[in-house]
């Protein structure tokens, strides 16, 4: 229970640096919420499948892939603890998962249906704007990362998750960090043994 208390204080936190939490905020979130524990290389998400589920990772790493025609994995995003993880257009408009979320570690989660989520919008404007904010990050990132994909050298995009995320670094393997950045796995294995 305690261990349970101490996960769902993280979210709260995370929620918090949007906006300020009342007591029956708190009590709205423990019924829209459910925790659960992932083993490693569980499927959340199966790409081909409607998804309605949203994740906090509470512990442990995530990777969002898709699987091209020549059945190379290609990773779309890496999920660290404190943050939010879906495939977005399965979540809100129902459509097939173009990709799968599995996780890479162990991992306590947090997990809320689509239909609780509009719940949540609908009980006050403070939640709508919550949500707005939310989506705001997810697109900044996500330009930012295309950004980053089309104009930084390889070394660049290492030193740059490098310095924005070491945790990511030390706890997913080689050939999904070289994934998400673009990169062969030896190219990243070279960029690494020039940097030590």
């Amino acid at each position: 229970m305690k261990e349970k208390r101490m996960g769902y204080l993280q979210l709260t936190e995370k929620i918090s640096e949007i906006i300020s939490l009342e007591k029956e905020d708190h009590e709205l979130l423990e019924t829209m919420f459910r925790p659960l524990k992932a083993k490693k290389k569980e499927i959340l998400v199966e790409m081909g499948k409607t998804n309605r589920q949203a994740f906090f990772v509470n512990s442990g790493y995530l990777r969002y892939f898709t699987v091209l025609e020549s059945g190379e994995e290609v990773i779309i995003h890496l999920y660290a603890p404190n943050t939010f993880a879906a495939s977005l257009e399965s979540f809100f408009s129902g459509m097939p998962a173009e990709g799968y979320i599995e996780t890479i570690t162990e991992c306590d989660l947090w997990v809320i249906s689509n239909s609780d989520l509009e719940k949540l919008y609908s009980t006050s404007q403070k939640w709508q704007y919550f949500g707005r904010k939310l989506m705001e990050s997810f697109l900044i990132e996500k330009e930012q990362r295309i950004i980053d994909q089309l104009s930084l050298s390889g070394r660049e995009k290492y030193m740059k998750l490098l310095q924005s995320h070491p945790e990511i670094i030390q706890h997913v393997q080689v050939q999904y960090l070289a994934s998400f950045l673009g990169l062969k796995p030896e190219s990243l294995s070279r960029i690494r043994k020039q940097i030590i």
